[in-house]
């Protein structure tokens, strides 16, 4: 337990060192006291918003446009960055959505637009509680770093949209930006769990399978499978947890593989693990009164 223990440990700092990076975050109300102008009605905290929010109603039938933050100079390095947040809206009538546009020197303006149909890019229609929300840009092939971004929120009816503080998200190029604002982890982390926890599992089954071929151990073997199913459970529950919360595949599904090769494997094995020592003690018995 000691090595799976170290292993976990090199998985921790392997994470932070990939973990993506905050540049920046927007406060409704810092940006007021600043002087911008949100164009809604900021709520405070409180039992039904549970962060600052910045409240938006369309009054009317017609389309509207509301700009909401203007990012100059955003100081983006990395070819993949994203505004993230969270939303909640009430009777948007049609398709709503948030844009974001993004200013290149040189001229070049380039938008992206939540018009998903799941996920942290769904479109804004009908009502919704608070969830995840995400506006990304893959500038993979752009040669230079955006100079300003643009926020703005469309509402092509009546509605009424609540909007959490925006953080601004850089990412490498191998990086998911749409994953959930709360998942546990990221994909490439799951991924690199998957991987250590596999090899993990293969070392310590090269290791049960010496022990008990060799008649040894049979106390420390057992209670090793044991553990591994008693984990393997945990992490099939966990991973079930996760699946119905709506976790993305790169959290449920290394936590459900894994869990359940685990307990699957381990439980098959212990009978006849423990029958093999019974033969070992049955024959050094056996030998024993022969002498």
């Amino acid at each position: 337990m000691r090595t799976l223990a170290t292993m976990f440990g090199i998985f921790l700092m392997c994470n932070i060192a990939l973990a993506r990076e905050k540049l920046r975050e927007f406060s409704w109300s810092a940006l007021q006291a600043a002087g911008q102008n949100a164009n809604g009605k900021i709520v405070p905290a409180g039992p039904l918003n549970p962060e600052e929010s910045l409240a938006i109603e369309n009054s009317t039938s017609s389309r509207q446009t509301i700009q909401l933050l203007t990012i100059d100079q955003p100081g983006i390095k990395l070819p993949v960055y994203a505004l993230r947040g969270r939303i909640k809206y009430e009777a948007v009538e049609g398709t709503g959505y948030l844009e974001m546009w993004n200013y290149f020197p040189g001229g070049g303006a380039y938008f992206s637009r939540t018009l998903a149909e799941t996920g942290p890019m769904k479109t804004l229609s009908g009502s919704s509680g608070w969830r995840d929300v995400v506006v990304p840009f893959f500038a993979t092939e752009a040669t230079t770093h955006p100079s300003k971004l643009v926020a703005n929120l469309v509402l092509p009816g009546k509605g009424k949209v609540w909007l959490s503080s925006l953080k601004l998200f850089q990412y490498d190029s191998n990086e998911d930006p749409l994953t959930a604002s709360s998942a546990w982890w990221t994909d490439r982390q799951g991924g690199l769990a998957g991987g250590i926890g596999g090899s993990t599992l293969g070392l310590l089954g090269a290791a049960i399978g010496i022990l008990s071929a060799k008649g040894r151990g049979r106390s420390f073997v057992i209670g090793l499978m044991i553990s591994l199913i008693a984990i393997g459970l945990a992490a099939l529950a966990a991973g079930t947890y996760a699946l119905a919360r709506g976790q993305p595949f790169g959290v449920f599904y290394p936590l459900m593989l894994g869990g359940g090769l685990a307990a699957i494997i381990c439980g098959s094995l212990i009978p006849a693990t423990r029958k093999r020592y019974a033969e070992i003690e049955l024959r050094r018995i056996v030998a024993a009164n022969i002498r």
